[in-house]
């Protein structure tokens, strides 16, 4: 019978995405002329690369060791030791909220694609590629790495009416940092960052910064709804994927 609770991972998208847009950022990026406020250097493509494999693959055997509680652990966790700006949470669950928080994830990643559709970016892939990748191999590692050590229990553990069956999962321990208002975040700031670059007389770059702002964080509130993430781990989550996003290209500046 088919597990109506089987949790859905949300990282196994981003590292296939991340290495497709490797392959095709790499390609176009030998043979478009560079016409952008940005500029590639090898040294500093390897080190930021480099350092987000270096995060993600050192996030994975961590990963590998960490253990589902069982339900006499289950059982001995205390609201009270849940700070008190998040405790509230804690009676937070909906199925729809998470459901559509995942939307909002897996559409993030065609934001960077929206800056083709116009020139002058529209000739620069390579480096909407490139930093694309870059942006997300660093989020995606961070976000990992730092579940993988803290493992706080997410609030719906101390929900009663949430089913046994689901609290000894192991990714029911993963609830900081939240990793789809972290990507959701970093996908939407990289994008309203190299639209403001692109585009410096452009009267739409207060709008475009507004909707980047307005994305994850819409999307930490239905994780916060759905019962998966307290309201710390989306705004720690939010400051984390912001900054990366605006970094990224902001390393790259002429």
């Amino acid at each position: 019978m088919k597990n109506k609770y089987k949790e859905r991972s949300s990282n196994w998208f981003p590292m296939r995405f991340t290495a497709f847009f490797l392959l095709i950022a790499l390609f176009y990026g030998t043979i478009l002329p560079a016409q952008s406020p940005y500029e590639l250097m090898g040294g500093k493509e390897a080190a930021i690369l480099g350092g987000g494999a270096t995060v993600l693959g050192v996030s994975i055997p961590i990963d590998k060791r960490v253990q589902p509680l069982t339900e006499e652990e289950i059982a001995l966790l205390n609201i009270d030791n849940v700070w008190g700006v998040d405790r509230w949470v804690t009676r937070q669950w909906s199925l729809p909220a998470q459901n559509t928080s995942d939307v909002f994830l897996f559409s993030s990643f065609a934001l960077p694609a929206t800056l083709l559709i116009d020139q002058p970016s529209r000739g620069e892939f390579g480096q909407v590629g490139l930093f694309t990748l870059e942006s997300l191999l660093l989020t995606t590692g961070l976000t990992n790495l730092t579940k993988a050590i803290v493992k706080r229990p997410r609030p719906f553990m101390y929900n009663p009416d949430v089913p046994m069956e689901l609290k000894l999962k192991k990714r029911s321990r993963y609830s900081f940092f939240s990793g789809h208002t972290s990507i959701t975040a970093s996908m939407s700031f990289l994008t309203a960052k190299m639209y403001h670059d692109f585009y410096p007389d452009s009267n739409a770059r207060t709008a475009v910064w507004a909707t980047a702002a307005a994305i994850p964080a819409l999307t930490g509130y239905l994780r916060i709804r759905g019962g998966k993430h307290y309201l710390t781990d989306v705004l720690v989550g939010y400051g984390i994927g912001a900054a990366v996003g605006i970094l990224v290209p902001q390393l790259h500046k002429l």
